[in-house]
C-alpha cells in the first residue's frame, strides 16, 4: 500500500525516527504499539515528522524480526532436543537394552551430568549456552540504559550517574558470569570431550541466522535511509488491508489539519520545553479625534471583542483624498481576528526577506492558525458541519442528503478557526502558530500567540517552545552506513559475537509481536475516544542543546516577539486606539527595563543593584524645592 506524501515525509528528522526503529527495538515497538495498537488515539500533530514512513519501517524490521524469531526457535529445539538425544543414548547404554526410559529420567540425567558428554558440566550443552546468552544480554541492556532511563525520567543528574554507576557493575558482574561459563563450554568442546559436533554446529547456525538478519537491516539503511537515497528513494509501503487503508488516510488527514484534540494535563503535546511565557492585559483608549480624521467613532458600539468581519483580511487603506486621514484605518472595534490578521504580515515580511539576504532559518518561517480542541471526539465518529459552522457549510451528497464529517476534515476544521478566533473559550482555543524548523530539523521553535479584545480591553498571550535534537544514537547511522558494505570475514565474525545477544532479543521481539497479533482488535469496539498521548517526534528527542542551537533558538524566540509587537501595535493604529500603554507594556516586559511616559515627583532607580528613595520637601524655607528625589545604583 504506497504512502501519500506530506510535506514533512523528506524531512531529516523523519528519516534519523526511521532509522530509530531499526536501532533501538523499545522505540519501534513503541511506534507500533500507539499507531496501530491504539487506534482510538489520533496521531499528535505534525511537528517536522511523517509518522507513517516511521510506521512502515518499524513493521518492516518487525517481520525481519519475527523470521529471525522463528529461526532461532528452530535452532534452541534442535540444539535442546540433540542434549535430549544424546542423554537418552548415553542411558540407554548404562542400563541395557530394554529398560524402560522416560522423559522425566533423561530430564534427571540431563541435569546430574554426564563426564562422557559433558566433560563434568553440570548443565547440558544447551542450557549453558542459554545461560551464558542470556547473561550477555543482561549485561549490555544494563549497561545501555543504566543512566538513560533516569534521564528520560527527568531524574537529576546526582540520581542519573548513580544509576550509570550501577548499571555498569550490574552490566560487570553479568559479563564475568558470562566469560566465565563461555570459556568453560570453550574448554570442554574445544578440549574433544564431545562426542558429536553439535554442540559447535547449533551456536554457528545462529551466527548464520544473526548475519542475515543484520545483512538485511544494512541493506535496508543502504536502500532507503542513507543521506543520499532518503530524498529519492520510495519508502517501503504499508501492508495491505483494509486496516491499514484506514488507518493511513486517519494518520494523513490528522497530520494535515490545522487542529488537534488535547488533553488537559498536557495540551502542548510534542512541543518540547515551555521558554519564558510573554503576556499582557491593556484598556483600549481611543486616539484623540483630529479634523477630517475619517477613522472609527471614539465611543465603540460593542464590548471590544467585533465579530471578525471589520478586518479579517487585514487593514485596509484610507481611501479618502482628505487631509489629516490617517493611513491603515480599519471600520469597527479591534477584534482577535483582525489583531492577527495584522500581525501575520509581519511574519510574512520577516520570512520573505530572510529568503532574500542570506540562508537564515527563518527563511522557512512556518505560520497557520492552529485549533485546539477538547478530547471525547472520535477520530473517525462522524458529526455535522452544520453542527459546528454555518449550516450552510454542511456538505451533500449526490443524492442530496447531508453528509458527517470527522472532527479533522477540512470543513470541520475551517468551522473551528472561523468560530472560535473571537470566542475566546475555555476549551476550544485558536492560536495562531509560529514554527521554524532549525538545524534541518533537530531544533524546533514553536511560538503560539493567542489575543483576547473582550470588555474594551486587549490580553496577548504569547508562549515559545523549544524541541531539542533527535537522539545521538540515531543521528549516528552516517558514521555506521559510510562504512558499509564490510567485507565477510569481519561480518561473520560480528555475527558470531552478536549471535548470543541477538538471539535474546529477536526472541522477545517475536514474543512481543505475537502477543500483539493475538491481542488485536479484542477490545478495540469498547475502547472510549481518546486524544493524542505520544508525539513520536519528542519521544526520539533529547533536551541537551549545543551552545550554537541555544543561540539560535534564543534569536528566533526574540525576533518573531518583535513582529508580533509591531504587527499588534500596527493593529492598534489602524482602529484608532491609543499605543502609549501599549509601548509601556512591551518596555517593562523586555529585559526588565522600564518605560515612564510622565512623572511628577518621586525617584527612579535602574540597575540590578539600584535604589531609590523619595524625600517630602521641608516647609521652610519657601524657596526651597517641592521634591528631592535621588537616584543612586
Amino acid at each position: 500500500m504506497s504512502l501519500p506524501e506530506h510535506r514533512y515525509s523528506r524531512t531529516e528528522a523523519t528519516r534519523l525516527l526511521c532509522v530509530g526503529v531499526y536501532q533501538d527495538a523499545g522505540f519501534r515497538r513503541r511506534v507500533i504499539k500507539e499507531l496501530l495498537d491504539h487506534r482510538e488515539r489520533p496521531v499528535a500533530p505534525a511537528n517536522g515528522v511523517d509518522v507513517l514512513p516511521v510506521l512502515s519501517h518499524a513493521l518492516r524490521v518487525n517481520r525481519l524480526e519475527a523470521r529471525a524469531a522463528w529461526l532461532m526457535l528452530g535452532a534452541w529445539v534442535g540444539f535442546y532436543l540433540s542434549d535430549v538425544m544424546m542423554f537418552w543414548d548415553s542411558l540407554a547404554d548404562r542400563w541395557g537394552d530394554g529398560a524402560d526410559i522416560h522423559y522425566s529420567d533423561v530430564q534427571t540425567a540431563l541435569f546430574q551430568g554426564d563426564d562422557r558428554l559433558t566433560d563434568g558440566l553440570p548443565l547440558p550443552w544447551s542450557v549453558l549456552y542459554a545461560l551464558v546468552a542470556l547473561a550477555l544480554w543482561f549485561a549490555r541492556a544494563a549497561g545501555e540504559r543504566g543512566g538513560s532511563a533516569a534521564r528520560s525520567a527527568g531524574l537529576p543528574d546526582p540520581v542519573a550517574k548513580a544509576a550509570d554507576g550501577a548499571g555498569s557493575l550490574i552490566s560487570f558482574a553479568a559479563w564475568g558470569f558470562a566469560l566465565f561459563y563461555w570459556g568453560w563450554y570453550l574448554k570442554a568442546l574445544l578440549g574433544g570431550h564431545a562426542q558429536t559436533p553439535y554442540p559447535l554446529l547449533f551456536p554457528l547456525a545462529m551466527a548464520l541466522i544473526v548475519w542475515w538478519y543484520q545483512t538485511a537491516q544494512r541493506t535496508d539503511l543502504c536502500r532507503w535511509l542513507a543521506r543520499w537515497t532518503f530524498p529519492t528513494a520510495t519508502q517501503p509501503d504499508l501492508p495491505p488491508g483494509p486496516l491499514f487503508e484506514v488507518l493511513r488516510d486517519d494518520v494523513r488527514r490528522e497530520q494535515e489539519a490545522a487542529l488537534t484534540l488535547y488533553d488537559e494535563d498536557s495540551p502542548f503535546l510534542g512541543l518540547g520545553e515551555q521558554g519564558a511565557s510573554w503576556s499582557f492585559a491593556m484598556e483600549l483608549r481611543r486616539r484623540p479625534r483630529t479634523p477630517g480624521d475619517t477613522g472609527p467613532e471614539d465611543a465603540d458600539t460593542g464590548d471590544g471583542s467585533g465579530n471578525g468581519n471589520g478586518s479579517s483580511g487585514g487593514s485596509s487603506s484610507g481611501s479618502g483624498s482628505g487631509k489629516g486621514v490617517l493611513p491603515r484605518q480599519a471600520a469597527g472595534p479591534l477584534s482577535a481576528e483582525s489583531a492577527l490578521a495584522m500581525i501575520e504580515p509581519q511574519l510574512t515580511t520577516l520570512r520573505e526577506s530572510a529568503g532574500r539576504t542570506g540562508k537564515d532559518r527563518l527563511r522557512d518561517l512556518e505560520i497557520d492558525r492552529f485549533v485546539y480542541l477538547p478530547g471525547g471526539v472520535a477520530r473517525d465518529e462522524e458529526l455535522e458541519v452544520g453542527g459546528v459552522g454555518d449550516p450552510s457549510t454542511a456538505l451533500t451528497r449526490g443524492d442530496g442528503h447531508r453528509r458527517g464529517l470527522t472532527v479533522y476534515d477540512p470543513a470541520q476544521v475551517a468551522a473551528h478557526l472561523r468560530e472560535a478566533v473571537d470566542e475566546g473559550g475555555e476549551g476550544r482555543r485558536v492560536f495562531l502558530r509560529i514554527r521554524v524548523g532549525a538545524w534541518h530539523e533537530q531544533v524546533v521553535v514553536t511560538v503560539l500567540v493567542r489575543v483576547h479584545t473582550q470588555g474594551r480591553m486587549l490580553v496577548l498571550e504569547v508562549v515559545p517552545y523549544v524541541l531539542g535534537p533527535i537522539r545521538k544514537e540515531f543521528r549516528a547511522v552516517d558514521a555506521f552506513v559510510d562504512k558499509l558494505p564490510e567485507t565477510w570475514v569481519r561480518a561473520a565474525l560480528r555475527a558470531l559475537r552478536d549471535a548470543p545477544v541477538i538471539g535474546v532479543e529477536s526472541g522477545l521481539g517475536g514474543f512481543t509481536t505475537l502477543r500483539s497479533t493475538l491481542t488485536a482488535g479484542w477490545s478495540d469496539d469498547d475502547r472510549l475516544p481518546d486524544v493524542p498521548r505520544v508525539s513520536l517526534r519528542a519521544l526520539a528527542s533529547t533536551s541537551r542543546l549545543s551552545a550554537f542551537q541555544r543561540m539560535d533558538s534564543t534569536r528566533y524566540v526574540k525576533t518573531i516577539q518583535e513582529r508580533i509587537v509591531n504587527g499588534v501595535r500596527e493593529a492598534l493604529k489602524a482602529h484608532g486606539y491609543r499605543t502609549e500603554e501599549f509601548e509601556q507594556h512591551v518596555y517593562q516586559l523586555s529585559g526588565g527595563s522600564v518605560f515612564i511616559q510622565d512623572m511628577s515627583g518621586g525617584a527612579v532607580a535602574t540597575g540590578s543593584h539600584g535604589s531609590a528613595a523619595h524625600h517630602a520637601a521641608a516647609p521652610h524655607p519657601p524657596t526651597a524645592p517641592a521634591t528631592n528625589a535621588s537616584t543612586t545604583s
